[in-house]
């Protein structure tokens, strides 16, 4: 399809260049050949509620080996993407929301000391913006611990102990390579597959990955990025 595109439009330059760009024939092959690639591209666009619907079986695994209750909350199943996306999204989707659970939302002894429900709230939700899809992940978890990862950080060599980093600087730490807070290996976290692997994996789709923290949770319309 992409090859038909490029011969159509280098075809119109050439015959524009001989003054007869304003062919009725033209005008019609040009319409065609947007129909056509209209209609391919819709062919390999799939909701992204395939991947969506994996998650509750990870939560129920996840709570099972954590002992940590956690509602789950969807929108924009129906949001679509390119079949590739689609099939390639799961792996750094899982590792995120296992995150999340593992790192971020407390224990219920925890949530209920810090005056918050026993039950922690994770939100996925896709929407398209400005030709784009935008995936977020959120939690209403203790977020990142800064000290914690600054201090693990140091013990790696991966910064100087005198380092004077800022929020966003630390934060970003926890994409090094093999970088993890865990204090100990379990089938969760620990193993030394972090968000390093996340971020490439997003990196060959044509993505990016941010972290917002400081945004406070919220319902799924407008869930926070962790």
């Amino acid at each position: 399809m992409g090859e038909l595109v490029i011969a159509q439009a280098m075809m119109a330059q050439r015959l524009s260049n001989e003054g007869l760009a304003a062919s009725e024939e033209i005008a019609v092959l040009d319409g065609l050949t947007r129909d056509i690639q209209e209609s391919a591209m819709a062919i390999r666009a799939q909701p992204i509620g395939s991947v969506f619907s994996r998650v509750p079986r990870i939560m129920r695994e996840l709570s099972a080996s954590t002992g940590k209750h956690v509602r789950l909350e969807v929108s924009g199943e129906s949001t679509e993407l390119d079949k590739t996306v689609i099939e390639r999204l799961g792996e750094p989707l899982t590792h995120l929301i296992r995150n999340a659970v593992d790192h971020g939302i407390e224990k219920p002894e925890e949530r209920l000391a810090a005056g918050k429900s026993a039950e922690g709230t994770l939100t996925l939700s896709a929407e398209h913006r400005s030709g784009r899809i935008l995936i977020r992940i959120g939690d209403d978890g203790r977020g990142i611990n800064r000290e914690r990862v600054l201090a693990k950080a140091i013990e790696k060599g991966l910064v100087a102990p005198d380092a004077q980093l800022s929020k966003e600087e630390i934060d970003l730490l926890i994409f090094a390579p093999g970088f993890s807070t865990a204090q100990t290996v379990s089938n969760i976290s620990g193993r030394g597959v972090g968000m390093d692997v996340v971020r490439q994996n997003v990196k060959d789709l044509g993505g990016r990955i941010t972290i917002d923290p400081n945004r406070a949770w919220a319902p799924p319309s407008r869930s926070p990025c962790r």
